[in-house]
């Protein structure tokens, strides 16, 4: 059954082109955020929807957050700051937009979203093989133009060159990634077709860098000094007590980032 049900999507990606996707992929993400403290994990969860020519990659929570789903906003609730109340953001708000050779990534600053194009990976396929949810898949590897070193288990049984987040150009669908010191893992968890508009992401403070070092440099500078790209702005409990500095230190102990 799983061979004829995507043997027909294959198919169907070969031959589409525009705005509609042909598969959704879900998938789960871990990320250690401090390496010397390894029991904090963050998890969430994000989706592609693509077809062989065009993506869209970010989690539901952000999609509904960004394009005004007021009650799927006002569930999320509200957080105390010094400006009043404002909406709670999304676990996750970075997002990737991807059309024929162009990925577009957009990666939060404190308050503000930095857009820039992503450079290309470079892959390497190794003979390792094993299957993954009933697809035999090949292993990857390549090194970011950040310096870390990702591994990539594929299956060229669904024939479109994508995957999570930067992670793509593979001749298979990518169903898991992670760093090399396992810091970073990301996990395919369920794939079903799709006709989804692909879209990106509206953003209300949107930076279009003219680089990616644009925006290496100014998350530098906010993990240095997290006031500078927030406004200052102070956060406070559901009893009145502040917080600030319990977010301050935890931006400041950061080291682990997916860029």
């Amino acid at each position: 059954m799983k061979i004829k049900i995507f043997g027909f999507l294959i198919s169907g990606i070969i031959s589409a082109y525009g705005q509609t996707a042909v598969i959704e992929v879900n998938y789960e993400t871990k990320i250690i955020q401090d390496s010397i403290n390894k029991s904090q994990i963050n998890i969430y969860s994000s989706t592609l929807w693509c077809n062989n020519l065009e993506s869209s990659y970010y989690s539901r929570e952000a999609k509904a957050y960004y394009n005004g789903n007021s009650n799927q906003t006002k569930m999320a609730g509200t957080i105390n700051t010094s400006y009043g109340a404002i909406l709670k953001y999304p676990k996750s708000v970075s997002s990737v937009y991807k059309n024929k050779e162009s990925l577009l990534v957009s990666m939060p600053v404190g308050r503000y979203i930095f857009t820039y194009e992503e450079p290309q990976l470079k892959w390497e396929i190794l003979n390792e093989k094993k299957e993954i949810k009933g697809f035999e898949s090949r292993l990857a590897k390549t090194t970011t133009d950040t310096g870390d070193t990702f591994f990539a288990w594929f299956t060229e049984e669904i024939a479109i060159p994508d995957g999570p987040f930067r992670f793509k150009g593979l001749s298979g669908l990518i169903l898991e990634v992670y760093n090399k010191n396992k810091t970073i893992e990301i996990y395919a968890t369920d794939i079903k077709k799709s006709e989804e508009i692909i879209e990106p992401l509206n953003y209300v403070t949107n930076v279009k860098t003219k680089s990616k070092n644009q925006f290496l440099e100014a998350r530098k500078t906010y993990q240095e000094n997290p006031s500078v790209y927030n406004g200052n702005m102070r956060i406070f409990d559901e009893n009145g007590n502040e917080t600030t500095k319990k977010m301050t230190d935890r931006i400041k102990n950061q080291t682990t980032f997916l860029d």
